[in-house]
């Protein structure tokens, strides 16, 4: 006897079998430049971040991809929560 799939699994499945294959697009610069201008507007220039990493190469998307997590890791360590499209710090309450 076999169990049909439910319907909530099945986009799941799919996204997983599309990225596995690389099918969906993985761009850690856009992703980096996207969170320090959401996040950090006032610290960096947007404009020059967007034209430093346009097309960006795979070996500048691995630097990308570090420069990301650790600015995200600094971000935790220092209670800094970016949500929708401002940052606020995290006092606890």
């Amino acid at each position: 006897m076999t169990h049909p799939m439910p319907k909530a699994l099945r986009p799941v499945l799919l996204l997983a079998a599309l990225a596995s294959a690389g099918c969906v697009d993985d761009d850690p610069c856009g992703e980096y430049v996207d969170y320090m201008c959401t996040c950090h507007p006032d610290e960096v220039d947007c404009a020059d971040l967007q034209a430093t990493y346009a097309g960006a190469g795979a070996d500048l998307q691995d630097e990308c991809a570090i420069a990301l997590d650790d600015q995200q890791a600094a971000d935790d360590d220092a209670g800094w929560t970016c949500g929708g499209d401002t940052g606020t710090y995290d006092t606890g309450a």
